[in-house]
């Protein structure tokens, strides 16, 4: 899903009490599954102090993609939000382990669940305090890759709730405990799941990959398609955030074209932005071509150099 271009639009004062909010469900379900001993309800606590982390990782991210840029960071601190999100996913991962331990532990080791009516009423409580969360953030999640990772613990917390609640229900009348390890371990494959897209966009960025989102190729014919481009090499695409994407290449044209050379570079920039959001691009005009058939960098090989 593509993002918007701006932080700025992220609210700060929602993430904040966000936080204040998921921090309260988590006291209540720690203190609830210790006291009936439903693993399922401290498993979504666990989760659910994950999701504070996630939302404080989110806001620190915020502050740091507004930061201006610096002569040692020339272009500002955009990936502080792509390494918090990147924290965030491996934490999720962590917590999953975690719960499929304890899950096996219960699994070899059953233990009696008591005091079903309290777990019950702190689950309720919990899926209802997620919903609210869900409710302030749901115009956040598309604005960073960060917001996206702080809005998917909220929604698998959300399901995970719903898990917790339906196996009080069972274990209530029917007395079958083992739907606890069972819900247990359905919460932490949620888990699992979720961060596995943010783990692998927030890698791609920092290996500066081509975005999945972008058609190398179509990127190359478009470029090329402008009036007077004859050739186009050392084409690089890559991500600076998960909402700003950058570009450099050499364009070739014919000698007679090249003092129109800006007219060009102003055309392919319009293009560029206008059909794949790419606002951050570096051209080069030249009347030299690429003795290399492809568009990879031609490194020391490149002996027609632009003039």
């Amino acid at each position: 899903m593509p993002y918007n271009h701006s932080h700025s639009g992220v609210s700060s004062r929602k993430l904040f009490w966000t936080i204040v909010l998921n921090f309260g469900i988590t006291l209540a379900e720690f203190i609830g599954g210790l006291l009936s001993g439903y693993l399922a309800l401290l498993a979504d606590a666990v989760h659910n102090l994950s999701d504070v982390a996630s939302l404080i990782l989110a806001w620190l991210g915020v502050k740091a993609a507004r930061l201006p840029a610096t002569k040692k960071s020339t272009y500002g601190f955009k990936r502080v939000e792509v390494m918090t999100a990147f924290i965030s996913a491996i934490t999720l991962v962590v917590i999953a382990v975690f719960i499929f331990e304890e899950a096996y532990d219960r699994f070899v080791n059953p233990r009696d669940i008591t005091r079903p009516w309290l777990f019950l009423t702190v689950a309720v409580i919990g899926l209802l305090g997620n919903f609210f969360s869900i409710w302030l953030l749901r115009s956040e999640r598309g604005k960073s890759l960060n917001m996206k990772t702080a809005f998917l613990h909220l929604a698998y917390d959300t399901l995970s709730s719903v898990a917790v609640i339906a196996g009080g229900i069972v274990i209530l009348y029917t007395g079958w405990v083992l739907i606890d390890v069972i819900l247990s371990c359905i919460i932490a494959l949620m888990i699992l799941w979720s961060s596995y897209g943010v783990i692998k966009e927030a890698v791609l960025i920092f290996l500066e990959a081509v975005p999945e989102r972008i058609d190398f190729d179509r990127v190359h014919k478009t470029i090329l398609d402008v009036e007077r481009v004859r050739e186009v090499h050392d084409l690089h695409i890559w991500s600076i955030s998960s909402n700003e994407i950058a570009l450099s290449c050499h364009i070739c044209v014919a000698e007679s074209d090249y003092p129109s050379g800006q007219e060009i570079i102003r055309t392919v920039n319009v293009r560029l932005d206008e059909e794949f959001g790419i606002r951050h691009s570096t051209l080069q005009v030249g009347t030299g071509s690429c003795p290399r058939p492809d568009l990879l960098c031609c490194n020391d090989e490149h002996r027609g150099e632009p003039r």
